[in-house]
């Protein structure tokens, strides 16, 4: 502003903040302290402990809506009670800083090398993609000139072609003046010579040898002309379109480290169906946290969830309902329970209410059965026991037969390794 806007302003709004700039003021650190949510133009004032960040007196209020109330319910405190804590921590993190820093040029060069691998890779991937379609486009379009060209010549050679009805067209007039001709024959027209005579003799003979050739022609067509076919076996047809609409790219890390294809083909068995399926998370791969694990797998339309148990057997589950992070039951007449290992399944029950239980919290991933806790799957499996299969006696979800998933009585294990496929 000009200094007569400059006065007038702070004659008007008192209470704000104003700074002269000069070639020595660094305009970033002028807004540093205010705070960056839309529509709040304020101070930074407090911290959120919660989320490790700054904010202002709107972020913290208790009016919730309007983009205010972001850190209500969070861990929130004044700038000066964790001044202490940050700045004893700031010497800790600038020696850190600075060994990092030591090694970011060499990092920076791995960075490079490795997306210059991935480039080359993915273009050797795409190029292979391109040279096999290329192919298969090429072996259709070359089989499919040759079938045309074989009607081609099957038909010229078994059936009437174009010349022979453009001669027939002709013959009409042609055997009238033969014809003509052919009585002044029978009449004995001595004023024509006998070579003249002759030659109209051996047209009305080619005439009727024309005419003949065409009525053979039409009576081979009538007798023949369902003779020639397209050979297609649809079934293989078929099985070749299922092959082209099955290529598709594999991700060597997208792989079950649990069961391999012939437990999926038993699985597709229990499903009744053709199915594909596609990992979604891998408690190793992944991490052993009930946030990633509903950040990979809500809302996924039916998944199938692979259980491999320390010194036990491989189980699992299938849901066709969604995974949801609500802490409720869902309703669900098509999951079961299976042992991979021992081979069978527990199908769900005429009371298919309250089949699968989701939580909110972190204690468990998923819950199969209500008043039965028939399969669950403790927050931290992959270190505690607390993952569990328990006999069915009562009226529940699932058809346990009296036996748990490990047809043992009742047990909880430990978890080596769980999977979650979408079924596609």
């Amino acid at each position: 502003m000009c200094k007569k806007c400059e006065a007038h302003h702070s004659e008007l709004f008192q209470h704000h903040n104003q700074f002269s700039l000069s070639s020595k003021v660094n305009i970033d650190e002028i807004f540093t302290g205010i705070c960056t949510e839309k529509n709040h133009p304020h101070e930074l004032k407090y911290f959120c402990k919660t989320h490790n960040k700054l904010c202002c007196a709107e972020c913290i209020t208790k009016i919730k809506g309007d983009e205010n109330g972001q850190h209500t319910d969070c861990n929130v405190c004044l700038l000066k009670d964790i001044k202490s804590e940050k700045l004893n921590k700031l010497k800790e993190n600038i020696k850190k800083l600075e060994e990092l820093s030591l090694a970011i040029k060499e990092t920076i060069n791995q960075i490079k090398i490795i997306f210059e691998k991935v480039e080359n890779d993915k273009e050797k991937l795409k190029l292979n993609i391109q040279n096999v379609f290329t192919k298969l486009r090429n072996a259709l379009n070359n089989r499919e000139d040759e079938i045309l060209l074989q009607i081609d010549k099957a038909y010229e050679e078994v059936f009437l072609n174009k010349d022979i009805i453009k001669e027939s067209e002709k013959l009409p007039d042609k055997i009238k003046l033969s014809t003509e001709k052919g009585k002044l024959i029978e009449n004995n027209d001595e004023n024509r010579k006998l070579n003249s005579v002759i030659n109209d003799c051996l047209i009305i003979e080619k005439y009727i040898n024309d005419i003949t050739k065409i009525n053979m022609n039409i009576k081979k067509f009538n007798s023949k002309q369902n003779e020639i076919n397209f050979s297609q076996n649809e079934e293989e047809i078929n099985k070749f379109t299922d092959k082209i609409n099955n290529l598709e790219i594999i991700y060597q890390n997208s792989k079950s480290e649990i069961i391999n294809k012939k437990d999926f083909d038993r699985i597709n068995e229990w499903l009744g169906g053709k199915y594909k399926f596609v990992i979604r998370y891998s408690a190793k791969r992944n991490g052993c946290n009930t946030d990633i694990f509903h950040e990979n797998c809500d809302n996924l339309s039916g998944c199938i969830i692979i259980c491999k148990s320390v010194g036990l057997d491989i189980i699992g589950g299938y849901i066709s309902t969604k995974i949801l992070k609500n802490n409720s039951y869902s309703d669900d007449n098509k999951s079961f329970l299976f042992n991979l290992t021992q081979n069978f399944i527990k199908k769900n029950k005429k009371s298919y209410e309250s089949a699968i239980k989701n939580f909110s919290d972190s204690s468990y991933f998923i819950k199969f059965g209500n008043s039965c806790q028939v399969f669950n799957l403790s927050g931290n499996c992959l270190n505690d026991t607390k993952s569990m299969t328990t006999t069915c006696t009562c009226s529940t979800n699932y058809d346990c037969d009296n036996n748990d998933l490990f047809n043992s009585g009742g047990k909880n294990f430990k978890v080596e390794n769980f999977e979650v496929f979408e079924v596609i």
